[in-house]
């Protein structure tokens, strides 16, 4: 044990030594090697091989800055396919990896001063039992192998996006500091984006396309705009004597609408009124009347469809059920229940809801819904697409949960939801410090937002999307222990 502590003490003493103008050229000429042998023997890996050597470097030297490089690259990764078919973002999944080990090693190496008031968090405990509950289900999945990488895609998200900043932020400083990481890149990404579509005057057909490759289509897109709108409208609001600051802040909120609106995704559209109606829910009290009247709602509304089988009745015209490329004319086809995408999305719903009563208990397995679903499809409710050449999901992230983890894993889920924006408020209103007050209510209204598109979507797991959940997770917990422990002076 010695003798390691002393390799490891003498290369972070070699790594000291050097300067930036050293420590560049050795990266960029490793990093030259490699890519250069990925590009000749066409292998993927070998484009991964540099961030490894960052990372362990990082690790020697200071792990803060690795996490800085984080932030900054989450906005532009691009998602990518590996020979062998699976699908990895570049360069935040190395990243998101490394940091998860550095998290894992930091828990194991420092037990004995890890702060455990913020493991007892009711939040940190549900998440916790969230995903051991997807550990116990991906035992008994049809299609093991995939349960369990899901399992672990799920934990390198976890541990960087909710864990790793109790460590590292600590004051609503700290928290502009990360949001303005993210709000740079991002902000360039939708500029970018922005200045494409307007080549094509900005048309709904070619929403999709202008996205790609920084995302993976509109709707991930237009979702991350509408989620991070609130800590940016958090940072005006923090920054607001400063002129200056004020105006780019501004300036990025009407920038972040315009690419929310002409992303013609209506529920991201419709989430910016969520946002607002959260604002005021979580300002007069009402988190828990809310909460109560969705349950209620959820609950009659399934009984109503499953009672006799009313949904049956819902069932669309296949000929006329098809895509469309005017967006009024796709607002129209919604309220008829004639457009292609939502009448899939229903032609999934109702094969999750038959799966759900075949298996109510475990589930089929996490990210098992793909490769089962067919089986359990009617045709009365088929359209054009019912083949799914995407190989996308259900559309639903709570029902999602409930086929492939059972009812207990929606009732996680939904636990850990409720007790984010039960505490949360009691937070807000509990806390006398006004900066960290905008924070956390940035928080809460990110958390209610994603509550809304979670409904017809399930892309809590893409990047770009879930790391803003889970820093809200962390948010409210890193916040509540801090205003505890002042409570206690």
């Amino acid at each position: 044990m010695v003798r390691n502590q002393g390799v490891v003490n003498s290369l972070r003493q070699s790594i000291y030594s050097l300067n930036a103008k050293q420590v560049f050229a050795y990266a960029i000429g490793i990093s030259s090697i490699f890519f250069c042998a990925g590009i000749l023997f066409e292998q993927v890996l070998f484009f991964l091989i540099p961030f490894l050597f960052i990372g362990v470097g990082f690790i020697l030297w200071d792990y803060r800055i690795l996490y800085v490089l984080f932030l900054l690259t989450i906005p532009f990764s691009i998602e990518i396919y590996l020979p062998n078919g699976l699908g990895t973002d570049l360069p935040s999944e190395p990243i998101m990896l490394a940091i998860t080990g550095i998290g894992l090693l930091l828990f194991i190496s420092k037990i004995k001063e890890i702060d455990y008031s913020y493991l007892y968090n009711p939040i940190t405990i549900l998440l916790i039992l969230h995903i051991s509950w997807i550990g116990i289900t991906a035992i008994g999945a049809q299609h093991t192998v995939v349960s369990f990488k899901y399992l672990l895609a799920k934990i390198w998200y976890v541990v960087p996006f909710f864990f790793m900043p109790f460590k590292l932020i600590r004051s609503h400083l700290e928290s502009k500091k990360a949001i303005y990481l993210l709000l740079f890149p991002l902000m360039a990404a939708v500029l970018w984006v922005l200045v494409r579509h307007a080549g094509y005057n900005f048309s709904f057909r070619t929403s999709n396309t202008v996205v790609y490759p920084i995302f993976r289509n509109h709707v991930s897109y237009a979702a991350i705009l509408v989620m991070f709108l609130p800590f940016v409208y958090a940072l005006r609001q923090l920054d607001i004597k400063n002129k200056t600051r004020k105006l780019f802040l501004s300036l990025c909120i009407i920038i972040l609408v315009v690419g929310i609106y002409f992303s013609y995704t209506r529920a991201a559209q419709a989430s910016i009124i969520i946002a607002i109606a959260a604002y005021w829910m979580v300002k007069w009290k009402l988190t828990k009347p809310a909460v109560a009247i969705g349950v209620i709602g959820l609950f009659l509304g399934v009984g109503y469809l499953v009672n006799d089988k009313k949904y049956l009745e819902y069932a669309p015209d296949y000929q006329s059920t098809v895509s469309h490329f005017n967006y009024d004319n796709l607002l129209a086809a919604t309220y008829k229940l004639e457009d292609i995408s939502t009448m899939e999305r229903v032609h999934r719903w109702v094969a999750g809801g038959r799966m759900l009563a075949d298996k109510p208990w475990l589930g089929f397995g996490p990210a098992n819904f793909y490769n089962t679903y067919q089986d359990y499809t009617l045709n009365e409710f088929k359209t054009y697409v019912s083949n799914n050449p995407e190989k996308s999901g259900i559309h639903n992230y709570y029902l999602m949960i409930a086929v492939e983890q059972g009812v207990f894993g929606l009732l996680i889920f939904l636990s850990l939801l409720i007790a984010a924006l039960v505490r949360g408020e009691s937070l807000y209103h509990r806390m006398k410090d006004e900066k960290s007050k905008i924070i956390v209510m940035a928080a809460l209204i990110c958390i209610v937002v994603s509550c809304a598109i979670l409904l017809i979507n399930d892309m809590l797991e893409a990047d770009k999307v879930g790391p803003i959940f889970f820093f809200s997770l962390s948010v409210l917990v890193a916040y509540d222990v801090i205003d505890r422990r002042k409570q206690l002076q």
